[in-house]
């Protein structure tokens, strides 16, 4: 696991629901972290979970470095430490 980031684990102890958001574009969501723990580990970094939630976005499977997906968790910015 890389050094420094949160995991999910942190994440799930503390927020029953996850909201994804793009900072791009409209797809907007919410997610079990229970379901998410099942699925993917405690130890997954949140950066690789924004990945993976958007895996079929467009802007991600285009490449284009200039036209990123922004995929992002608008309720952790506010969770402190």
């Amino acid at each position: 696991m890389p050094h420094g980031f949160v995991t999910l684990g942190q994440i799930a102890a503390r927020l029953p629901m996850l909201d994804g958001a793009c900072n791009h574009c409209d797809r907007r969501g919410r997610l079990r972290t229970a379901r998410l723990m099942v699925e993917h580990g405690p130890d997954l970094p949140m950066p690789e979970l924004g990945h993976i939630v958007a895996a079929d976005c467009p802007r991600i499977m285009a490449g284009r470095l200039h036209d990123v997906c922004g995929v992002h968790f608008p309720g952790l910015a506010g969770l402190g430490p």
